[in-house]
């Protein structure tokens, strides 16, 4: 008998597979890491698959060594996983298989873990007749053999507590969930309720685990010890044996993309692994992503609503949108609107709770010099370092740090100013105008140290502080029942993004930022402060009607041909000496434009990124667009073959996202 197996070796030229002998004694399963004579050592290697005869002289064909018993097997159904995210997304198998892999690393002793102290209820919640109606299509679209389905819900509608019905099923079953969610600072009270419902089966990943944690994680999965595992997006990789459904909470969310290779969206991947198991996909949202919603419209996907908040008498909130430009034209230079300034002070008198969201972190996002207007870059990236209010200035791409200067480095004057707000100058006004506020803020910076988020989020739960102020990670799937006001405090900056979905991005987080206010039985208020007050985008948010926003975005999209209307392939080339990319791709590309306009397919660029140098590496994009997912495939490869004439050596480093 004879193996393929994929050797474990980090180069390009050596991801493809090799045939070895399986010696007679022994026991080898596809998915099995194994130690195999490779060059002049032995190497690690995973086998692909199992055969009687191999198309090789015999006495070349080398015996593998030794199966590796303290690492983790990968289950057959993961090793498919892997093979399909390597040709879909571009990337090497080796990597992909990195990706799909638990580690199995030596667990240290931990110290005492956090306790959640969330009040939760012990037993399950009674459903609304709306969630009960909902549960039942759901089952019976399973039981019919429906793949996928979403469930569509409004902020507050009680989505989780439908999960929760379902997962009670499925473990009664006898099998498992992976149940996702797209960020850490979302498990605290999920968690806790999840915990509570079934102590003793849940396990859960996040990024900050130690890797010895996420290996035990993973290895309780493996061993059936636990039923449900919850985390972000690499969760969808447990070794599970018996998956009876997965859930992807948030579906829309951004943070599910992953940005390192391989680019993977999950909401691909999970159905690849649901069809892999088969098991059902459940998504859930309030603001579905508009190529999932498209689907649903075409009659792809089945769809299930829930048009109310699941607490009796909570109703959406009322939402306002203040002119900033006014403001500033009435003698008003603060952060605040005076309007939202008295409204804060309205809630802390009444002892309420206050909710402050901005999408930038630290103390100003520039410093610039006021005599001859440059600003204080990175000399490593194609951005302005932002000034945190230690003094230190702060590269948010690639880590960079250095002290505050004295004197403008470009013309030596004194001049120096700091421009803009992030989330710790907010948090400094904030105590200014509001000293005796108990004040929480909660963005990357301030949640470094493990723990942090349970302990911030605990806190606010615990009304221990009034406003709770930070970035993107307070605003999704948080309930906290006494918060009665959300101050979104620069829209603007979520309005100017230049891609192609970023209006979808917008309305998703006004509307996911909206959904925090009035969760309770006090009515809710949600405040925009812009200086662009009539963007169409704000008109459509103000509605909060994701159907008509969805129209909207829909004709826009097709006007353009833009995807969902067509497949989109951005291909990243990366190097740090850019007059070298540029050589490389001047001679690659015409005959690369040919090859797209005889398939069918439309090429753009290649153009700067966005921010063009991370890194010292200089990154040019090329997108292509095709009616047809395959023939990007085919195109993307072909773009491969070509660009390996041109650059000999592999120098560039090539990216892949399938948009």
């Amino acid at each position: 008998m004879y193996a393929e197996v994929i050797v474990d070796i980090s180069h390009e030229a050596i991801d493809k597979s090799f045939s070895y002998r399986i010696p007679e004694d022994m026991v080898l399963h596809v998915g099995d890491p194994v130690l195999v004579p490779f060059g002049r050592g032995k190497k690690k290697a995973y086998v692909l698959s199992i055969h009687e005869r191999v198309c090789f002289p015999e006495e070349k064909i080398k015996d593998i060594d030794s199966v590796l018993d303290k690492e983790f097997s990968v289950e057959e159904e993961l090793l498919s996983l892997a093979v399909w995210m390597s040709r879909e997304y571009g990337t090497g198998l080796n990597q992909c298989l990195k990706t799909v892999i638990p580690v199995k690393k030596k667990v240290k002793k931990r110290g005492k873990a956090t306790k959640l102290l969330w009040k939760a209820e012990e037993a399950p919640l009674s459903l609304t007749k709306e969630q009960a109606n909902v549960l039942e299509g759901i089952k019976l679209a399973f039981s019919k053999g429906e793949k996928a389905a979403l469930l569509f819900g409004v902020t507050g509608s009680g989505k989780t507590e439908v999960y929760l019905k379902l997962m009670e099923e499925i473990i009664r079953k006898g099998k498992e969930v992976i149940f996702l969610i797209p960020e850490i600072s979302l498990s605290f009270q999920t968690r806790s309720r999840i915990e509570k419902r079934f102590p003793g089966l849940v396990s859960v990943l996040h990024s900050k685990m130690s890797q010895g944690e996420r290996a035990e994680s993973m290895e309780k999965c493996r061993s059936g010890e636990v039923k449900i595992l919850m985390g972000p997006r690499s969760a969808l990789f447990a070794p599970f044996s018996n998956l009876g459904l997965i859930i992807m909470d948030e579906e829309q969310d951004r943070s599910y993309k992953s940005e390192q290779a391989p680019r993977y969206e999950t909401r691909d991947v999970i159905r690849k692994r649901g069809e892999l198991s088969s098991c059902p996909v459940l998504f859930g949202s309030a603001t579905p992503s508009v190529q999932l919603f498209s689907e649903v419209e075409k009659g792809n996907l089945p769809c299930f609503c829930l048009h109310n908040r699941a607490v009796e008498g909570s109703t959406l909130p009322k939402m306002q949108v203040v002119d900033m430009r006014k403001e500033l034209e009435e003698g008003n230079r603060s952060i605040f609107s005076r309007v939202l300034e008295g409204k804060i002070q309205e809630r802390l008198d009444r002892g309420e709770q206050v909710m402050l969201f901005m999408n930038r972190r630290g103390y100003a996002p520039f410093v610039s010099c006021r005599k001859c207007g440059e600003a204080l870059r990175c000399p490593h990236c194609d951005v302005s370092l932002n000034l945190h209010k230690n003094g230190i200035l702060q590269c948010h791409y690639c880590g960079y740090q250095t002290n505050l200067p004295k004197i403008c480095p470009n013309c030596k004057s004194k001049y120096l100013a700091a421009f803009g707000t992030g989330t710790e100058k907010l948090e400094s006004i904030c105590h200014s105008i509001f000293p005796k506020a108990g004040i929480l803020r909660m963005d990357r910076d301030s949640t470094g140290k493990k723990g942090k988020y349970e302990e911030i989020l605990q806190a606010f739960s615990e009304e221990k502080a009034d406003i709770l102020l930070g970035t993107q990670m307070i605003v999704k799937g948080h309930d906290f029942q006494k918060v009665t006001l959300v101050g979104i405090i620069a829209v603007d900056q979520i309005l100017l993004d230049s891609d192609f979905q970023a209006g979808e991005w917008a309305y998703q987080l006004i509307t996911q930022v909206s959904g925090r206010a009035g969760r309770g039985e006090r009515a809710g208020e949600v405040l925009i402060q812009s200086y662009q007050p009539d963007h169409p985008l704000l008109e459509l948010a103000l509605k909060q009607d994701y159907l008509s926003f969805y129209k909207e975005e829909k004709n826009y999209r097709k006007r353009l041909s833009y995807p969902p209307f067509s497949v989109m392939l951005a291909m990243q080339c990366i190097y740090t000496e850019e007059a070298y990319l540029d050589y490389i791709l001047g001679k690659l590309m015409p005959r690369v434009q040919e090859r797209i306009r005889d398939g069918g397919g439309e090429t753009y660029g290649p153009f700067p990124a966005t921010v063009y140098k991370i890194k010292d590496k200089f990154r040019k994009i090329i997108y292509i667009k095709h009616s047809n997912h395959d023939i990007i495939l085919q195109l993307r490869d072909y773009f491969i073959q070509e660009l390996k004439q041109e650059d000999k050596r592999n120098l560039i480093l090539l990216q892949f996202d399938l948009l």
